[in-house]
């Protein structure tokens, strides 16, 4: 299953529609989480509580039903999460805090260069690139001032890679990313680049009059300044693992505990600013795509120890360079440590093959058992 984003262009008369189908589906989804908080009620109950809703309500009837029930399906996701220990309570939302809606199977049809969208119309698309596959879902999404479609599309198409090498990657600050092989990617530092924009703008946000239109406006020109950011460490993090895709078959990274990092307050913007979950994320899925591999390995002493004689070679954050008194060894303290995570990862999927190994001996020696038996122990 793929998903393709592209740019819509609706008329304003289209977009007024589709913001009134935010705000309903935001009403709805903290009613449906005040009555799951005071009455208990299940999934199944409050998909049935929509059709009395709905004959009721106005604003629900004009929009399609999936539509509702995909706001329900949401809610009980978002409990599944907590329960799961992936995600806090959920809360109720705010005005402009609930940003999609979706078509979970029916409600849309593509037509070209455009897309029919029940109870909306045709919205002209912007196709930069060619859908390959089954459309089953679509997803429509406020990016500010701006209107994206996401289409969720049962693809099966492979990229082939290019290449068939191994790969060690240590995430860092000053340099982004450092490979086993030696490479040193800088870090491009977005942030910075915006930060006293931001700023600026930030400033004059807080002298605007609560309610004003001036404020409204501020607000708007806050929010893109943002989304500029974002979207430089977006098109980065996608070159880049598209670039380690395209050269490697298995790429092995620290098994980094982000969410931990980030409490410390001394590094956190700069942690959130290197995006290296999105870089790892992005990783994973274009390798998977192209056939490949990511290993996620314990980063416990991959800077601390020699990759070349496995000595423990105590150092602090200071010190860039790695020099082994043990084999004299100096280099770069990232390269050292990204050969050391490759080193960890590939015997992590020597490790995870043995289990295999070992079970099919074990089965064979059982081989006097009957049939039935022996395929039933192999499941």
């Amino acid at each position: 299953m793929l998903t393709y984003r592209f740019r819509i262009y609706p008329t304003p008369f289209q977009a007024r529609i589709m913001e009134e189908t935010l705000e309903t589906c935001r009403k709805l989804y903290n009613a449906m989480l005040a009555d799951r908080i005071e009455y208990r009620a299940g999934f199944y109950t409050q998909k049935k509580m929509l059709v009395g809703l709905k004959q009721n309500d106005k604003y629900l009837k004009s929009i399609h039903s999936q539509v509702l029930q995909d706001v329900v399906l949401r809610l009980d996701k978002a409990y599944q999460a907590f329960f799961a220990g992936l995600s806090r309570y959920p809360r109720f939302r705010r005005s402009g805090r609930y940003n999609s809606f979706t078509y979970p199977q029916s409600g849309f049809k593509p037509e070209g260069d455009c897309i029919r969208l029940s109870m909306i119309g045709k919205v002209r698309v912007r196709l930069h690139r060619k859908v390959a596959g089954a459309i089953k879902r679509v997803t429509v999404i406020k990016d500010i001032d701006q209107w994206f479609v996401a289409l969720l599309v049962d693809g099966t198409t492979t990229e082939k890679q290019s290449g068939d090498g191994t790969i060690g990657v240590d995430m860092g600050i000053s340099n982004i990313i450092a490979l086993s092989d030696g490479t040193l990617i800088d870090n491009p530092y977005f942030l910075n680049r915006s930060v006293e924009r931001i700023t600026s703008l930030q400033r004059q946000l807080s002298h605007k009059k609560r309610g004003s239109s001036n404020r409204v406006k501020a607000r708007l020109s806050l929010a893109k300044a943002w989304r500029k950011v974002r979207r430089q460490r977006d098109d980065f993090a996608h070159k880049l693992s598209d670039g380690l895709t395209k050269e490697n078959q298995v790429m092995v990274f620290e098994d980094l505990k982000i969410g931990n990092m980030v409490k410390n307050h001394s590094l956190a913007s700069a942690i959130m600013d290197a995006a290296w979950g999105k870089l790892r994320q992005f990783t994973a899925y274009k390798a998977e795509r192209r056939g490949g591999r990511v290993i996620l390995v314990n980063p416990c002493g991959t800077s601390q120890r020699c990759s070349g004689c496995g000595e423990t070679v105590p150092k602090d954050l200071s010190t860039r360079t790695h020099r082994c008194p043990r084999c004299g060894l100096v280099i770069d303290r990232d390269v050292n440590a990204a050969r050391n995570i490759l080193k960890a990862g590939l015997e992590q999927a020597r490790v995870e093959e043995r289990p295999l190994l070992v079970r099919r001996r074990r089965i064979s020696k059982f081989a006097p058992m009957k049939q039935e038996a022996c395929e039933f122990t192999r499941r």
